[in-house]
């Protein structure tokens, strides 16, 4: 069925489960500025020790070093990327935000009552750990081995139900859709059908002022980079977006001509399945978009293009033994018996085991005394005996070969010079693509229109949506926020 863009609601109890369950990172804590250090508990706590650093003052709180230090952590193990002092110092900016934000909601939820039982709290960790496989313990053990306190994930929980009561609250209050933009939407989808639509995913920053523009850029530009690097989208998404999919990796959704505003659809346009986007910007922000998928609208045929086969091994250059030539080195020991091959053998080894150089192998061969050993002059490969000729244009310039044995003794052969021209072979015409079948012609009448409760429902999310952010950066704007290298 077709149906609108699957948008997830920021605010929604099953998307603040799946942040977390998807790994999202713990909120830091909170202390009030010259108070003794704050324990991952929680503001309230006390704790003895020495002073620690201060990373950003957000109004009457702060944001310490170490809570930086454990998100990042997490970011880094969410998302798939390397462990580097250059990874965390990208990350770093994005992280810091982040962690301003969740303090500027976590205090406007208290400003208005809004408060997280410690039961609720547990039981959200406890479907974390579910829906990652684990039982409680393994999933505190999990975090144990990656240096973050279990205390900063329970007020990552804390801030993100309390956001989501606030949410809630003002949803009721101003969030109304009436039956024209429904009956808009509709003839929307009607006039969509066999458009270009897109399954995308995307990473949102929002740019509250203009003095912030340079900054945010910067950091969507870092987490392109991140991607790039093989870096997980979704999971980056996750950690770092501020739009309502960020729960579910960004995802959007079945995205089609028109429901995006302009910048966002002349760069759908020019994008193919599995590109990623340069950060875009719009009036709110920076969008990175990533194209899953790509199809008509109103059918169900994939026009991504199959995967491509495996490469075939390249040809390789083959020595040309018709003209190949080596200056060649001998030494013969000869056995005198049957009985005495082994002997012959096992002295040959220990001399070969320690030659060297063509040097070293000249000085042993003359020490023999034997006419046959010593330098066997410039020689063609062709004229070798079969058995010989690979052994002659493979074995290393300057070593020794293997010991050879036959019924009369053991010989050591050394390649001291070498000229093999190499037959190149012939060029391979290239692969083409293989372009994806061609979808059936969509018959109008078979397109199952979406019910009118399913697309209220998704304007009430994309409203909702919006409204989270103007009210975050309002909290923003009238924040006292001081970031302190």
């Amino acid at each position: 069925m077709q149906s609108l863009r699957a948008v997830r609601s920021a605010f929604a109890v099953a998307t603040a489960c799946a942040l977390l369950a998807a790994g999202a990172p713990a909120a830091a804590q909170t202390r009030a500025p010259n108070a003794p250090n704050a324990p991952a508990g929680g503001p309230a706590a006390k704790t003895q020790g020495p002073a620690e650093r201060i990373a950003a003052v957000v109004n009457d709180e702060v944001i310490s070093l170490s809570d930086v230090h454990a998100r990042i952590r997490l970011a880094l193990l969410n998302a798939g990327v390397q462990d580097s002092a250059e990874t965390r110092q990208r990350l770093t900016p994005q992280v810091l935000r982040q962690l301003v934000d969740e303090r500027l909601q976590l205090q406007e939820a208290k400003r208005l009552g809004v408060s997280i039982p410690s039961k609720e709290i547990d039981e959200a960790i406890g479907r974390i750990a579910e829906q990652n496989r684990m039982g409680r313990p393994q999933l505190e053990a999990l975090l144990k081995a990656q240096n973050v306190p279990l205390s900063t994930l329970r007020e990552q929980v804390r801030a993100l139900l309390s956001w989501q009561r606030v949410m809630q609250r003002r949803i009721r209050q101003e969030v109304v859709i009436g039956d024209e933009e429904i009956d808009a939407v509709m003839q929307r989808i009607k006039a969509n059908i066999g458009k270009p639509e897109y399954l995308v995913a995307e990473i949102f920053l929002a740019v509250d002022s203009p003095d912030q523009d340079e900054e945010v850029r910067r950091n969507a530009e870092r987490l392109v980079e991140e991607v790039r690097r093989g870096g997980n989208f979704a999971a980056l998404a996750r950690q770092f977006s501020q739009s309502a999919g960020a729960a579910s990796g960004g995802d959007m959704g079945w995205v089609r001509t028109g429901e995006l505003n302009a910048e966002l659809d002349k760069t759908l346009s020019t994008m193919r399945a599995g590109q990623l986007s340069s950060p875009v910007r719009t009036a709110t922000g920076y969008h990175v978009l990533l194209v899953r998928d790509q199809r008509p609208f109103g059918s169900n045929a994939s026009t991504a293009p199959p995967p491509a086969p495996p490469p075939r091994p390249r040809p390789q250059p083959k020595p040309d033994l018709a003209k190949a030539k080596v200056n060649m080195k001998q030494i013969v020991i000869p056995a005198p018996s049957k009985e005495e091959l082994k002997a012959v053998q096992a002295q040959a080894e220990k001399l070969r085991k320690s030659i060297k150089s063509c040097t070293d192998f000249d000085e042993k061969a003359r020490a023999m005394g034997i006419p046959e050993s010593g330098d066997m002059g410039t020689l063609r490969v062709k004229d070798l005996a079969p058995g010989l000729q690979q052994l002659a244009v493979g074995i290393p310039l300057g070593q020794p070969s293997p010991v050879l044995m036959s019924p009369g003794g053991a010989v050591i052969l050394i390649v001291c010079k070498r000229n093999v021209p190499m037959i190149e072979p012939p060029p391979e015409a290239e692969p083409q693509p293989v372009a994806a079948p061609a979808p059936p012609p969509i018959d109008p009448k078979d397109i199952k229109m979406p019910p009118r409760e399913e697309i209220e429902r998704d304007l009430i999310n994309e409203r909702a949506d919006l409204l989270a952010r103007r009210y975050l950066r309002d909290l923003r704007r009238t924040a006292f926020v001081e970031i302190r290298n």
